[in-house]
């Protein structure tokens, strides 16, 4: 699957000190679970938080840093400078940090997922699959390490799987575009295609805000019509009328210009969830 809908998102998540502004946590999991970021970093915090805020990543990168010299081991801030390189593209870093963060705190499922994907961006799916496996054990109720690990599915050619988990997405939240959307194009790639299984996943992401595609839109345009088999509805889904003849073209994707380790020409690319 191409990158798929949904790479790890920034979450406000823990408290910076005693001022009480939040700091953004990327790639970190639950405050609970991961610790507090070193003492005396509150004016760091709030630097990275107003960095990540504006997507300022390099300023975001610098503030982390400095708390990583605070305190080497913290996995909060290394999760979170690990998380910044990601968006920077700077893979080796991003997996250097992740992996730190990981032997301080093995049970960080959002680190897990930040690691999954930069496998993935990467090229490397049999390790995004077994890093974003892992996301899963350790927080199996999260839609979105289902749908990333039906991405590193795809890239290895396992279609089966990559549908299995993109409907135990929508059955843990029905209204999860990124996996209708991402659903609708496995359906696309079955020979003979379920193109109105597509069609209903399309356009159930479209009424959920995901931005139209055009080359979904042309594919199911020319695609014969079918009978389907109601059985193989999964949840959220409705039936919906067809796209217009004219497809719409969507504005920017940003997850559309990622690199895909599997994609084919002429396919459209899978969506990870969006950035909050």
């Amino acid at each position: 699957m191409a990158a798929i809908a949904g790479a790890p998102e920034a979450q406000a998540q823990q408290d910076a000190g005693k001022s009480g502004a939040k700091i953004v946590e990327i790639g970190a999991a639950d405050p609970e679970e991961a610790g507090t970021l070193p003492e005396l970093t509150n004016e760091l915090a709030q630097r990275a938080a107003a960095a990540v805020s504006r997507r300022d990543w390099p300023s975001a990168r610098a503030a982390y840093s400095e708390m990583v010299e605070a305190d080497p081991d913290n996995a909060p801030a290394l999760a979170n400078l690990g998380a910044v390189e990601y968006q920077l593209k700077d893979f080796d870093a991003a997996v250097g940090h992740l992996e730190r963060a990981l032997a301080a705190k093995p049970a960080l499922a959002q680190t897990w997922l930040t690691l999954g994907m930069v496998h993935y961006e990467r090229g490397d799916a049999m390790r995004a699959l077994s890093a974003i496996s892992r996301a899963v054990a350790e927080k199996p109720e999260d839609p979105r390490g289902h749908n990333h690990l039906a991405a590193a599915a795809k890239a290895l050619g396992w279609l089966g799987a990559a549908e299995a988990e993109l409907q135990r997405a929508l059955d843990l939240d029905p209204q999860y575009a990124e996996a209708h959307f991402n659903l609708a194009l496995i359906y696309l790639e079955r020979r003979p295609p379920g193109v109105e299984l597509a069609r209903r996943h399309y356009l159930r992401a479209v009424e959920l805000g995901t931005p139209r595609d055009e080359l979904v839109e042309k594919q199911l345009n020319e695609a014969p019509s079918e009978e389907i088999n109601p059985s193989e509805t999964s949840s959220g889904t409705k039936k919906a009328t067809p796209p217009p003849k004219t497809p719409a073209k969507a504005g920017p994707k940003a997850a559309a210009k990622k690199s895909s380790p599997a994609s084919k020409p002429g396919t459209a690319k899978p969506r990870p969830s969006p950035e909050r």
